[in-house]
């Protein structure tokens, strides 16, 4: 390096444009774990969601519903409209509605629904199970979240850590591979069980690792969410063609895949997807 080199960079220092990619770096990383928090989230609500509900039925009362409906309108008229002129700092909002009525019973549905979803959520927490006496309810929700949740965020990060160098690349993508079985071990998984969810898993993650180290477009994450989706497609096919042959056609029931463990995967992975195509993403610009 040069004198007039070291000069410039001495005063690129002093007026702080140098220190810029080190910021810019450092605000990324945040905005990769954030976006791989939203989509691990993702992965874990549809099973949650799904087993709250079925406590819900089994807990069934017209109290839950009357009550839903209340607060839901609650919500819809007053909470959601208020919250939404206070994000945009306006008192006037363009809706995409039709008519007042079809605003009405759009808000209120959705409204309703929420609060459905957040009674089945909190159904399942509250409730204890049977078989297990004296076990903390939300401890078994909390760890239902974070088993579902560990893969796709160990996956997502080592994803975009791909594009970065070598040293950052490989430590991730090696971390999301040892992720992948240590979740079923830790959790006392069935090797059945720590089996089918490693080939797909560990699938989508070299695909995705791949293709973002090797393309860098705006693209890439709507391409990876496509390998992914397509990924999980051909495991349960496959998979669930193959105990089909088995139960039809073996000497003896074999049973590798059953049906809940099954409707498991297939909730875990379209939460998976869900959570990759709505999470914002890193390094794009949102309107507020």
């Amino acid at each position: 390096m040069n004198l007039r080199s070291r000069e410039t960079d001495a005063a690129a220092s002093s007026d702080g444009t140098a220190a810029a990619p080190r910021h810019a770096s450092h605000a990324s990383a945040i905005n990769i774990f954030f976006f791989a928090t939203w989509v691990a989230v993702c992965s874990a609500a549809p099973e949650l969601i799904w087993q709250g509900f079925l406590t819900v039925i089994h807990h069934f009362s017209w109290t839950t519903v009357w009550s839903a409906v209340l607060i839901g309108s609650l919500v819809a008229f007053f909470v959601e409209p208020l919250t939404e002129r206070m994000r945009h700092f306006s008192l006037h909002l363009s809706h995409r509605h039709r008519t007042t009525t079809h605003a009405t019973v759009s808000a209120f549905g959705f409204a309703v629904l929420a609060v459905l979803v957040h009674e089945a959520i909190t159904s399942y927490v509250s409730v204890a199970k049977t078989s297990e006496p004296g076990s903390d309810s939300l401890f078994d929700a909390i760890s239902v979240v974070f088993q579902w949740a560990c893969i796709p965020f160990t996956t997502t990060v080592a994803w975009y850590c791909a594009a970065g160098r070598r040293w950052i690349g490989l430590p991730a993508l090696l971390l999301a591979l040892l992720a992948i079985p240590l979740v079923g071990v830790v959790f006392d998984w069935d090797v059945p069980d720590i089996v089918s969810t490693a080939i797909p898993c560990t699938s989508i993650l070299l695909a995705g690792f791949f293709h973002m180290r090797e393309y860098r477009d705006p693209q890439v994450l709507s391409r990876c969410i496509m390998l992914t989706a397509a990924i999980a497609l051909v495991w349960l096919i496959v998979a669930g063609g193959l105990q089909l042959a088995l139960l039809l056609f073996a000497a003896r029931p074999i049973h590798i895949y059953s049906w809940a463990e099954y409707t498991i995967d297939l909730r875990f992975y379209v939460g998976w997807i869900i959570g990759l195509a709505v999470a914002p993403r890193p390094g794009e610009r949102h309107p507020a």
